[in-house]
């Protein structure tokens, strides 16, 4: 034997048992930690395409600024692409027809299509000539133009001709029941007069270097104000660099639950190896007593620990990779919609490099604290068998003397156990606090999910008609008829009346929308102050949805169109609130009285599952051409697939983690009591049964179990409170609350994992003689 080290591979056959849950506990880190950042990074690829697909690959817009400054910004290094944007009547609420449907009508450069809008496929080609056009595929589609026809733009003013040069796929920001023109900027300014002061422009900036700073230069630089230069939220936070403090709070929340992870990993691979070293006290002893110094056997287990990474992280990697992998299938195959772009059989760098740097770290800092044990370790107690216990004598006389005189021996012993070896107790009180801890800081992302991802919400329509004019100007009559349709499960319409002028010390005007009793029903769960119901019966009772910076509050009244009005109930959001005007919610009678209007602005219609296109087809006839009919239903169905994919993953997750910590806690105590083999053969020797045995190691999981649960309720409760109002009460107004499921289901989880420890220890002691228990090891 040339070296001590050489003894490590040997020492690994004849441990090969007892290591196994050791480099399984190393996989379960480095598996955990590779797959959850392949997934981040897969995640943050697909999100990056959707995003360009969705809002564009833009990462500012420029608004309010001259021709002489756009260009002079537009010619600067650091800028990839831009285009000029200006459009008229893209709210729909002007008289301009295409074969009596609405138009919208914009002037665009070419790389607005080419490297700007993504996810708006050019069809044909850009127009280049003055009399030519390109339309939205809803021409093509829907009015059956083809390429080379002429079409006639009718305005307010005058009938237009022009030959159609191509279509252009509808993105996100097109889908409505109505035609867009789009024209070369020259075109545009030509024939419509547009002088620029309204327009925009699409800057794409070259991802080299730190995009934030590029930004703040261009704003400093050019004196731009923060309402000139717009950012693509969306781009730019996947990309990391949003300066929006929700976005910035949820990458501080990820790389916290990061430091979780890792110290969970820490703690449970440090807990399997403190009992490794502790069953290895003899061998380590005999090593002292042949000549090994104390670096040596620092030494030895280091390395020790390195060689079970050969195999663990390795394992880990792979197994992280492979759920990547099924995750995406599934998430592409089987929920489809955005997860389309997920990428398939994609690798990883950041999450295999996260993973091993994970594994080796955790390994190398656990094997700190159980190396120095061990150089610690007297020869003539490490070769008797005794260095586990030999100050217990001491403590005994102490304290645990105390629970002697008035518990069973056995639970006396139990407690004993448990709290004599402080870093025993350590290693394993803090697992079985990180456990809790973990989980009720992950346990906030189904809660995320519901208010991100914002499921289908009960009052989503799956088609709906909107006046043509943008007034009150659909009958109930016709709300009626459309309940009478095959395959209508129910029909509900919305008056409103924006820009309301008002009699009030709070503010001068109000959004007002009327609900019908579906419409209530569904706000009861958005209520945070006051009586709904109220609301619903009483003319003059009125909702306020709750907005930042609102001077209205519950209790106030204001005069609204000669009626007195006073706002009973504060709803924490409603889709229709906008954040510039205070919106108010009243019943239909109300709004009646207040404006004198009885028709429909929007009437919502839910199919049943069993609607049909040719059901749909007849709604859109009794729509009327004057009328917008938008059809939701694929849309509908998409975000309901994609709220119930994330779901399933972040459930997932929440189960592995609790299965991690349920592996553990069997795992640390069933380590522990092996530990301690030579003490209880003793134990037997001089007379206790197995039915003690039982009951001792019992009481020392269970005080383990306290004290975890204890430790972690205390400081996880904080810890989950502060999390939840960073990354949902910030941005979406919700307080948080107790989680007593969460933590009851961690505590039971708990209960059961100690009880399942238990038993196969003892089991393994009762079925061993007491011979056989003291030569054990």
């Amino acid at each position: 034997m040339k070296s001590y080290l050489t003894l490590i591979p040997i020492s690994a056959k004849v441990h090969k048992r007892q290591n196994r849950l050791t480099i399984l506990c190393i996989v379960w880190a480095v598996f955990l930690v590779t797959s959850v950042f392949s997934m981040a990074d897969m995640a943050i690829r697909m999100e990056k395409e959707s995003a360009i697909n969705t809002h564009g690959n833009w990462h500012i817009m420029l608004s309010g600024i001259s021709g002489e400054t756009a260009s002079d910004i537009l010619e600067e290094q650091t800028v990839e692409a831009a285009s000029y944007f200006d459009a008229i009547n893209y709210k729909i609420n002007e008289d301009y027809f295409l074969n009596g449907k609405r138009a919208a009508v914009c002037g665009v450069e070419e790389p607005y299509f080419t490297d700007i809008m993504l996810g708006t496929p050019l069809i044909g080609n850009y127009p280049t000539q003055a009399d030519e056009v390109l339309l939205s595929d809803y021409a093509q589609k829907v009015l059956g133009f083809s390429i080379g026809d002429t079409v006639t733009l009718q305005t307010p003013y005058s009938n237009l001709n022009y030959r159609v040069s191509g279509f252009v796929h509808e993105n996100s920001s097109l889908k409505f029941d109505a035609v867009v023109f789009f024209f070369d900027k020259a075109s545009f300014q030509h024939i419509f007069g547009v002088t620029g002061t309204d327009t925009v422009y699409y800057v794409q900036l070259k991802e080299q270097g730190n995009l934030r700073n590029v930004i703040d230069t261009l704003q400093e630089t050019y004196h731009l104000s923060d309402k000139q230069i717009s950012e693509n939220a969306a781009l730019l936070g996947i990309l990391g660099y949003s300066n929006n403090s929700y976005i910035v709070g949820l990458y501080g929340a990820a790389a916290f639950l990061f430091l979780l992870i890792l110290t969970a990993s820490v703690f449970m691979i440090a807990g399997s190896m403190s009992s490794n070293v502790a069953r290895q006290t003899q061998f380590f002893g005999m090593m002292r007593c042949i000549g090994a110094s104390r670096v040596q056997i620092i030494r030895f287990v280091q390395l020790e620990a390195l060689n079970w990474c050969k195999l663990g992280v390795p394992l880990g990697v792979f197994a992280g990779i492979m759920a990547s992998w099924l995750l995406c299938m599934a998430l592409r195959f089987g929920v489809g919609g955005e997860f389309a772009n997920m990428p398939l059989w994609g690798v990883s760098p950041i999450g295999i490099i996260c993973g091993v740097a994970a594994g080796m770290v955790t390994v190398l800092l656990a094997a700190h604290s159980p190396a120095k044990h061990a150089a610690s370790v007297s020869p003539i107690a490490a070769v008797s068998g005794n260095a586990y216990t030999q100050n217990v004598r001491k403590r005994t006389q102490g304290a645990a003397w105390c629970l002697f005189r008035h518990c069973h021996i056995d639970t006396a012993l139990g407690i004993d156990h448990a709290i004599s070896a402080k870093k025993n107790l350590f290693l394993l009180t803090g697992s079985f606090a990180l456990s809790i801890l973990m989980f009720l800081s992950f346990s906030i992302l189904p809660t995320w999910t519901g208010h991100a991802l914002a499921p289908l919400r009960p009052e989503a329509p799956d088609v709906y008609i909107s006046s043509g004019n943008g007034s009150n100007s659909l009958s109930k009559e016709l709300a009626d008829t459309l309940k009478q349709q095959a395959g209508v499960k129910r029909v509900y319409g919305r008056m409103s009346y924006l820009d309301l002028s008002v009699l009030s010390e709070q503010t001068d005007v109000i959004d007002l929308i009327s609900y019908e009793e579906h419409q209530m029903a569904w706000a009861k769960r958005n209520v945070m102050e006051g009586d709904i119901h109220q609301v619903a019966a009483e003319t003059g009772s009125v909702m306020l949805v709750l907005q930042e910076g609102s001077r209205l509050k519950l209790g106030d009244c204001f005069e609204a169109g000669g009626i007195t009005l006073t706002v009973d109930c504060i709803l924490s959001s409603s889709q229709f609130a906008t954040d510039e005007t205070p919106t108010i919610i009243c019943s239909e009678e109300t709004f009646q009285r207040v404006t004198g209007e009885n028709s429909y602005r929007v009437i919502d219609i839910q199919l049943e599952s069993t609607a049909s296109d040719e059901d749909v087809d007849e709604l859109r006839a009794l729509a009327g051409e004057d009328n917008a009919f938008s059809d939701r239903r694929e849309t509908n169905r998409e975000i309901q697939a994609t709220y119930l994919a994330f779901s399933l993953v972040v459930y997932g997750f929440l189960a592995l983690i609790a299965l991690i910590t349920a592996f553990f806690i069997v795992n640390s105590i069933s380590m522990s009591v092996s530990a301690r083999l030579r003490q209880y053969g003793a134990m037997r020797a001089v007379g206790m049964d197995g039915q003690q045995l039982t009951k001792m190691i019992a009481v020392e999981s269970l005080t383990y179990a306290v004290l975890g649960c204890l430790i972690g309720s205390t400081l996880g409760l904080p810890l989950h409170k502060l999390l939840y109002e960073v990354m949902i009460t910030e941005y979406f107004q919700t307080d948080w609350q107790v989680p007593f499921l969460q933590l009851g289901i961690i505590i039971v989880l708990t209960a059961i994992s100690v009880a399942a420890a238990v038993y196969a220890p003892a089991k393994r002691i009762r079925e061993l003689s007491i011979t056989d228990t003291i030569n054990e090891l």
